[in-house]
């Protein structure tokens, strides 16, 4: 058994320390290409305004009373000829003061405001879309907030007429207490593992901050669909199925909210990954498809094998440590309490495969870290976000995680909220 658990542990740390490598080398073979890409990439805001495309964003609300006017007003502040940008706020059925905040817009000639029985996110996204008549669409959630310049970061990338989507850098707005800057430092990672995926046409989801659609695109792969709760994943694997690219901007950035308790942060996570789950499995025949590039020979397999890489972990580390447990309380029995420290050896380094292998894979993931934050802030330095991410956040995942492949397993989607 011991030598089972041993070839099963060598074979998920390599292939975990692979994917990690694979992405850092995909770094350093892009970096020199990097001057010249910006080089093509023209900021919008240097073209003439006769030039421009016309943009729609739409704002999905439910219960956003305390955030939708800073978003609002956000959209009103980019650096974007206003006669250019149109806002659709959709208020979904709210049971709070959502709509009477919306109603302060209704005299404003660039914001559209609609209201509707609640129906999901999905529907009124798709209101939004059949309300704009702009060349771009974009979606921004009604608790994000987005930087000046991030349009006219994103829309040189519809250059390629291949590429239906562009998505943002999504960072944690103003970070306060530990799980907050936990979510800080994971989103940095995040913002490093879009720019990675973008450079072979990857990118698994199109997020509620501000992705930006061409609007023909829809007549092409349909409106959004429910998709468990998460229709911009769902959307991601829609286009790929077609054959379009999603691009990413790693320096549009956009400002979310993150969930403040445990008990939100745990329900918002398990809704994103039973949706990635069940939506792969209706997404199945991407998996191994060339076909349809690296989303399916890489990305979906790279999230299969770390959910069930924890899954692995957790469960043993259960287990041991109940056996630990039991072990020191009957030797408590019989000779009493025993306490020993550690022995720490100099000229002694455990070289055995799983000890290097878990080194690796925790250098490489430091490294990950360390990147997404140069990407998000342009800093090297450590922060104390990255000192809690490193604690704690290996003791937070394995929940949701194992409470969403029950729920995958189930097919208990559970509510949004």
């Amino acid at each position: 058994m011991t030598s089972l658990y041993q070839a099963v542990t060598e074979i998920f740390l390599f292939v975990s320390l692979y994917i990690q490598v694979f992405l850092l080398l995909t770094l350093w073979e892009h970096r020199q290409g990097k001057t010249a890409k910006r080089a093509q990439q023209t900021d919008a805001s240097a073209l003439a305004a006769d030039s421009l495309p016309t943009v729609s964003v739409i704002v999905p609300c439910f219960n956003e009373e305390e955030t939708v006017i800073g978003t609002i007003d956000s959209l009103k502040a980019l650096n974007f000829p206003a006669d250019k940008l149109s806002i659709i706020a959709v208020d979904d059925g709210s049971t709070d003061d959502t709509w009477s905040y919306l109603e302060r817009y209704a005299n404003d000639p660039q914001v559209k405001i609609f209201h509707k029985e609640n129906g999901g996110k999905h529907t009124a996204v798709n209101l939004g879309i059949s309300r704009s008549q702009s060349d771009i669409v974009g979606c921004l959630d009604a608790d994000s907030f987005v930087h000046p310049e991030a349009l006219n970061r994103m829309l040189p990338l519809f250059a390629d007429p291949l590429v239906a989507s562009v998505t943002p850098a999504i960072k944690v707005r103003t970070p306060r207490g530990w799980l907050e800057h936990i979510q800080y430092a994971e989103y940095n990672i995040g913002i490093f593992l879009r720019k990675m995926y973008s450079t072979f046409n990857a990118i698994h989801v199109t997020p509620g901050p501000l992705s930006l659609f061409r609007r023909s695109v829809f007549a092409t792969v349909g409106p959004f669909k429910s998709a468990y709760n998460t229709e911009d994943l769902e959307m991601a694997l829609r286009l790929h199925r077609h054959n379009l690219k999603i691009e990413n901007a790693e320096h549009a950035y956009v400002y979310t909210t993150p969930p403040s308790t445990i008990r939100a942060l745990v329900k918002q996570r398990v809704r994103w990954t039973t949706g990635f789950l069940l939506n792969v499995r209706d997404y199945r025949d991407l998996l191994f498809s060339r076909h349809h590039g690296q989303i399916g020979t890489f990305t979906i397999p790279a999230g299969i094998i770390s959910l069930v890489t924890v899954i692995f972990f957790s469960s043993y580390s259960l287990v041991s440590a109940a056996t630990s447990a039991a072990d020191n309380w009957n030797r408590w029995r019989l000779v009493g309490w025993d306490w020993h420290w550690p022995a720490w050896h100099w000229f002694f380094v455990n070289t055995g495969p799983i000890h290097l292998l878990t080194i690796a894979l925790i250098v490489s993931a430091l490294l990950f870290v360390l990147f997404g934050k140069r990407i998000a802030s342009g800093s090297w330095m450590i922060s104390k976000d990255m000192v809690y991410y490193a604690l704690f956040y290996g003791f937070l995942a394995p929940w949701w995680i194992i409470i969403s492949w029950y729920r995958a397993l189930t097919r208990n989607v559970g509510s949004w909220r």
